[in-house]
């Protein structure tokens, strides 16, 4: 797995774009890009008490560092096309999501998304 580009935006959200790639049959490709979405945590505003008890719920909870992990997949690729389709698989996933990636609350929302998934994957013994 090789990191095949890093973006860092301004609200404090690190981009990774790793390539899992392979060849699966013939001169077939399965091209896989992991995204994974890191934020450290401490860096959350804190303009008042229930943000910083936000970001001290948040830590307790998730750790230092929130990580997403997403994968984009295409299956079928020719050897001569695997290098055009990673980078237009990226620059369609920039495309689209940066303008939701870029706001600047969308960190917080995402750690309070994370929070409310975990509180509701919760296991029964």
């Amino acid at each position: 797995m090789v990191t095949i580009r890093e973006e860092r935006l301004d609200n404090g959200l690190q981009i990774l774009f790793v390539d899992e790639s392979n060849r699966y049959f013939g001169d077939y490709h399965r091209v896989c890009i992991q995204i994974t979405l890191v934020f450290a945590l401490d860096e959350l505003p804190v303009a008042n008490s229930d943000d910083e008890a936000f970001r001290d719920s948040a830590i307790a909870s998730l750790g230092k560092e929130l990580k997403i992990i997403k994968r984009l997949e295409r299956m079928g690729v020719p050897t001569a096309a695997v290098e055009g389709v990673r980078q237009s698989m990226i620059e369609a996933f920039m495309e689209n999501a940066s303008p939701y990636l870029k706001r600047p609350e969308y960190p917080r929302s995402l750690v309070a998304a994370e929070l409310k998934k975990r509180q509701t994957h919760s296991f029964y013994g």
